[in-house]
């Protein structure tokens, strides 16, 4: 009645889809699936669900008894339902509060006092499940996670769940501030900071040719002057580059209604150009490569890989406060700096609307800030040599994107 299939995506990691199908007299065909990290929850799952359509045949017609359904069960039957259309943060942030003792509450019955409970726990931390105190705009994000999963239940599934008591206890968290919006970060990386980072990742780069399969010399750059987030790094593939007409289309993207299906291209400029043709090269290519993922990628690497590099550096380096993500404020800082106007820099950026690049608007020119050449020859002489001189690798796979242009 049921099977498990493993299925291996883009970035390596491994996944079990847990499907059952019935066919029973009398009843219409029955199919049902779910995805998980572990084979053995798969397994699990699996069997508790045959129990439960044994025990009650009325699931095959549709009729699935959910009164007493716990926010946990929610969360699953939610990210089995619509998961697919949300990106990997909010589905990390609701697996991750199945974890906490709100998610044993049935979901009719959650009051404002178990919402005040899960912030003061968050705000002290969870040691035995490994989690420090979060950020009060963290706990909001979470808030807004467990009330899509309620709204969800509301309205498709029919539940008398009470959504104005949970807006009503939001409003007083938020007017107690112990939940809050995000601030908007204003921290840039100085040209020592850059200069630092890129002669470490450099030299690690050089000196352990057959260990670390990380560029982080030409990622971090490519980052400023490609302005993409962390986690687009590794979504490039290279079939979507248009050296032509210099773009590259992304997949995907953020979006606060779903990021499934949310593709835009990029202008690619100059200074990103160069970059590309260093990460193109066969000897970083051959070198990514080892890791086993995706050779049709421009980053065949792992996200979260990245971000962990980046913090060990700013950590043995001495630089404090310092994220990944400010590599895209560097780079739209940039473009503000080269009087690149408001539609220009989002066409680069890809920002949902101009209003969140407001801040750009009025951007003073910083005297010192590390150009493209400087960057050249801190990472290798020779790569001021070869910077406009495609590897036969760039160039197949110039021919490659011209197909699908």
């Amino acid at each position: 009645m049921g099977s498990i299939t493993a299925r291996k995506s883009a970035d390596g990691s491994v996944s079990y889809r847990a499907a059952i199908r019935i066919n029973k007299k009398g009843y219409p065909a029955y199919s049902e699936s779910k995805t998980f990290y572990s084979k053995k929850v798969a397994e699990n799952w699996l069997k508790k669900r045959e129990v439960e359509i044994q025990e009650n045949p009325d699931i095959l017609l549709g009729k699935e008894q959910l009164i007493d359904l716990t926010l946990s069960d929610a969360i699953d039957k939610y990210l089995d339902k619509v998961g697919s259309e949300y990106g990997r943060t909010k589905r990390y942030s609701l697996l991750l509060i199945k974890k906490l003792p709100i998610a044993r509450n049935i979901i009719t019955k959650i009051h404002s006092i178990h919402l005040a409970e899960h912030v003061a726990l968050r705000r002290r931390g969870v040691p035995n499940l490994g989690l420090e105190p979060i950020a009060t705009s963290t706990q909001q994000h979470e808030l807004l996670h467990i009330r899509g999963v309620l709204s969800h239940a509301s309205v498709m599934w029919g539940m008398e769940v009470d959504l104005s008591n949970f807006d009503k206890a939001t409003a007083q968290l938020r007017k107690t501030r112990q939940i809050s919006s995000s601030k908007v970060r204003d921290r840039l990386p100085t040209k020592e900071e850059l200069i630092a980072l890129t002669k470490l990742f450099a030299e690690r780069w050089k000196l352990n040719k057959y260990g670390t399969k990380y560029p982080m010399h030409l990622i971090i750059w490519f980052a400023i002057f490609s302005c993409r987030r962390e986690a687009e790094l590794t979504r490039l593939w290279l079939q979507d580059y248009d050296s032509y007409n210099s773009s590259w289309k992304v997949h995907d993207l953020k979006n606060p209604n779903g990021s499934k299906g949310n593709h835009k291209s990029f202008d690619v400029l100059e200074p990103c150009k160069t970059i590309i043709e260093l990460l193109l090269d066969n000897e970083v290519r051959n070198r990514m490569l080892r890791l086993g993922y995706d050779e049709q990628l421009l980053l065949p690497l792992n996200p979260k890989s990245i971000g962990k590099e980046f913090r060990e550096a700013c950590k043995i380096l001495g630089i404090e406060d310092l994220h990944f993500h400010d590599l895209r404020h560097e780079g739209c800082t940039r473009l503000a700096e080269q009087s690149f106007t408001i539609p220009e820099i989002q066409k680069v950026s890809l920002h949902d609307s101009w209003g969140s690049l407001q801040r750009y608007v009025s951007v003073k020119s910083r005297r010192n800030v590390i150009q493209l050449e400087e960057v050249l020859r801190l990472i290798d002489e020779r790569a001021a040599k070869r910077k406009y001189s495609a590897s036969s690798f760039f160039r197949k796979q110039c021919s490659i994107s011209a197909l699908y242009s």
